[in-house]
């Protein structure tokens, strides 16, 4: 899949390859150039169905305007399409034009690079493919500096995100079974056509009337937290002139007033903007109307047109459990109200488990209202690699010497291909990270340390054997094996897990720690130590979506 799409005249493709060459050489190398013998047109395809596929698939469109380009009928076509498409669009001109003389549509949305004006010219010397025949074309340096300082914001690939986080220097590139955040998106692998169909779909939806809701589904552990704090919302926070995300909610038992509710969402995105946790909490408190001066404060770009807004609800289901349903249906009442017109315009965003969106689809409060569906269905079998190499390679770049031994790369793929890789994430991020944390040290990972760990399907039974054995020197965890079991379900459930008593699915849950019996917590304390449950400000959860690469 190329991520950047060149978009230029036939007879500019001097400028096209040079183009082509510097982009190459500063990082982008998945790019789609239709003279490209190995990934452009091919004799015989039909023209306008390559360059459909092609530009549908890609993650921006590059366009090359020149005079030529102007005049040519086949790059308008292109332009419409990817404005169809709804893609991340850079105008760069080519030849010395002033803006002011560029065609509205051009101008109107998208800001122009150029790279003919000015004093500070570079030469290029490109030669054109299977004829080797050299041109000679010049760039000002000024204007190729503002090119790759728009691309890299872009954050087209991983790979321009910086990492690890400057406050964590020390952050392990595998995250097991808790899911990644936004500084994670530096190591966020295996879902580059998901991201780019569901950017491209938010970006569509961007330009549709009032009101917009989109919703991620998918199964228990596919991914979907993942996918949304560090695929989708920094990229989204990245393209700032049209979208300001706000921190993602997390329901649990308060939507609205809890620590990760709606409340502490505005409080947070309005940091820069003198807006007080209590102010925040008041405005909430008096509905849609008096929540919208804040959005607008939020939303504001000086005299440009204001960013539209995304509110992520993470863990959506939680909106109707019945501990949390007074405040879940309060901000889905709340979302309905500000949704309903642009001053500023709002996305809702809800990422969902798949048998729980039936429950949001008919929630009283939204009934009525369109909700686009993206469907996260299991990575594709061919994406597991860079899930378990390129957190490595990032680690490597940031100067903590590791590397992981292609043999292990070989036994996971092995493992997955055999679980029928539906279902092996989880498990796959949860051995990559028992791994990490035991050979950190030595800067490598190799299979024999696979072997000892049990494999993919024995990764979560060695981690239960460490718990148990360390049980045995705690004096307040009884020795038997059945009273240590009967102890475990006392403090799981209900605190931490549940049966949903409609679809009779399992689910998880999030307790305060005071809230599990206290005989129980020594063993719960240990299954924290062991990454199988997650603490965070006093609260404890059960660990769910995986983190690697979803």
């Amino acid at each position: 899949m190329s991520r950047i799409f060149l978009s230029h005249s036939s007879k500019d493709n001097f400028a096209a390859v040079a183009v082509g060459d510097w982009l190459n050489g500063n990082g982008w190398d998945d790019l789609f150039l239709d003279l490209d013998p190995a990934q452009g047109i091919h004799p015989g395809e039909r023209w306008e169905r390559a360059l459909h596929e092609q530009a549908a698939n890609c993650e921006a469109v590059l366009f090359l305007v020149s005079r030529n380009w102007l005049g040519s009928e086949w790059c308008r076509r292109e332009f419409d399409l990817a404005r169809k498409l709804n893609k991340r669009v850079f105008v760069t001109l080519i030849e010395d034009i002033a803006v002011t003389d560029l065609p509205s549509y051009l101008t109107l949305t998208h800001q122009a690079v150029s790279l003919a004006s000015g004093e500070d010219h570079l030469v290029f010397r490109p030669k054109l493919p299977v004829t080797h025949v050299e041109g000679h074309v010049t760039f000002s340096a000024e204007g190729l500096a503002r090119l790759k300082a728009g691309l890299t914001a872009a954050g087209l690939d991983p790979r321009f995100f910086a990492w690890p986080p400057a406050h964590e220097p020390n952050r392990a590139p595998y995250r097991g079974l808790e899911a990644l955040e936004g500084v994670d998106a530096g190591v966020f692998f295996g879902r580059d056509g998901n991201v780019i169909e569901a950017l491209d779909a938010l970006r569509g939806l961007r330009e549709l009337a009032a009101p917009r809701l989109f919703v991620i589904l998918g199964a228990s552990g596919a991914g979907k937290s993942s996918f949304l704090r560090a695929g989708l919302l920094p990229r989204l926070a990245r393209d700032e002139r049209h979208f300001a995300p706000l921190p993602v909610i997390r329901p649990e038992r308060a939507a609205l007033t809890g620590a990760n509710g709606f409340v502490a969402a505005l409080a947070g995105a309005g940091a820069g903007h003198a807006i007080t946790r209590a102010q925040a909490r008041e405005a909430v408190a008096s509905g849609a109307e008096a929540v919208r001066p804040i959005l607008r404060k939020i939303a504001a770009r000086g005299g440009e047109p204001a960013a539209t807004l995304i509110v992520a609800v993470d863990q959506a289901e939680e909106l109707f459990r019945a501990e949390g349903a007074a405040e879940g249906e309060a901000l889905l009442t709340l979302l309905r109200d500000l949704t309903a017109q642009d001053d500023p315009a709002v996305i809702a965003l809800f990422a969902i488990r798949s048998d729980s969106f039936d429950a949001l689809e008919r929630a009283r409060a939204l009934e009525g209202l369109p909700q686009r569906t993206y469907a996260l269905l299991p990575m594709p079998r061919g994406a597991y690699q860079t899930v378990i190499e390129r957190p490595a390679q990032r680690l490597a770049q940031a100067g903590r010497k590791f590397e992981i031994d292609p043999g292990l790369t070989q036994a996971l793929l092995e493992d997955i291909e055999k679980g029928g890789g539906g279902d092996a994430l989880p498990l796959l991020a949860f051995s990559l990270e028992q791994l990490f944390r035991d050979h950190e040290a030595a800067g490598r990972i190799s299979r024999a340390d696979y072997e000892a760990l049990g494999r993919l399907k024995g990764a979560i039974d060695a981690a239960l054997a460490r718990v148990f054995a360390q049980a045995d020197m705690d004096a307040r965890i009884p020795k038997d094996h059945e009273a240590r079991l009967a102890l475990l379900r006392r403090g799981l459930i209900p605190w931490l897990a549940g049966v949903d008593p409609e679809t009779k699915t399992p689910r998880r849950r999030v307790a305060r720690a005071a809230h599990i019996p206290s005989e129980a917590r020594p063993l719960i304390d240990l299954l924290v130590e062991q990454r199988l449950l997650d603490t965070r400000g006093g609260r404890c959860d059960r660990r769910g979506d995986a983190g690697a690469g979803a």
